[in-house]
C-alpha cells in the first residue's frame, strides 16, 4: 500500500465532516440563490420533513433532522414569517404546536427538489450506482456506530 493511500484520522474526519460535506451544502446554497429559491439547507430539510408528513410537532422534525429544540424553533420561526409554515395547537397537548405548510410552502416543493435533484446529479457526476450503494452504505455505518456511541 501506498504512503497516499493510507488514511490518517486527520484525513478520515476531513473526509467526513471536512471538504466535501461543506462544499456540497455551500454549492446547494449557490443553486438556490442562482434559482431565487431563497431558502437555507436547513430550512430545505424542515420543509422536506413536512413535504413528506405535514402536520409534525417540533420535537419530531428536530429529531428527524438531528437538530436541537432551539434550532428547529429559530428556522420555523423564519419559516413562519417567510409564509412557508404555520403553526397550530395540537387537539389534546396544549403543549404541542404541530407545524403545517401554507400553500406558499406546498407549492414551492417542485422547484426546489429540481435544484436539489439537479445539484446532487451534478455532485455525484461520474459515480457509478454501485459506487453510490458503497458511500451510502458506509455512511449508514458510521451514523450507526456514532448512535451507538454517543450515548
Amino acid at each position: 500500500m501506498k504512503t497516499a493511500d493510507v488514511l490518517t484520522s486527520e484525513n478520515k474526519y476531513d473526509l467526513l465532516a471536512g471538504r466535501v460535506p461543506m462544499l456540497l451544502n455551500r454549492f446547494l446554497l449557490q443553486k438556490f440563490k442562482a434559482s431565487e429559491v431563497g431558502l437555507t439547507r436547513e430550512q430545505w430539510s424542515v420543509l422536506a420533513i413536512l413535504w413528506k408528513e405535514d402536520g409534525c410537532s417540533q420535537q419530531k422534525i428536530a429529531d428527524a433532522t438531528n437538530r436541537d429544540k432551539p434550532s428547529i424553533t429559530r428556522l420555523i420561526d423564519n419559516l413562519v414569517k417567510e409564509g412557508f409554515v404555520k403553526r397550530e395547537p395540537h387537539e389534546t397537548d396544549r403543549r404541542t404546536n404541530l407545524i403545517y405548510l401554507t400553500e406558499k410552502g406546498k407549492n414551492i416543493e417542485q422547484s426546489v427538489m429540481n435544484v436539489v435533484d439537479e445539484t446532487i446529479d451534478q455532485s455525484t457526476e461520474g459515480l457509478t450506482q454501485e459506487q453510490t450503494l458503497i458511500i451510502r452504505d458506509a455512511f449508514q455505518l458510521i451514523y450507526d456506530n456514532i448512535k451507538r456511541y454517543e450515548k
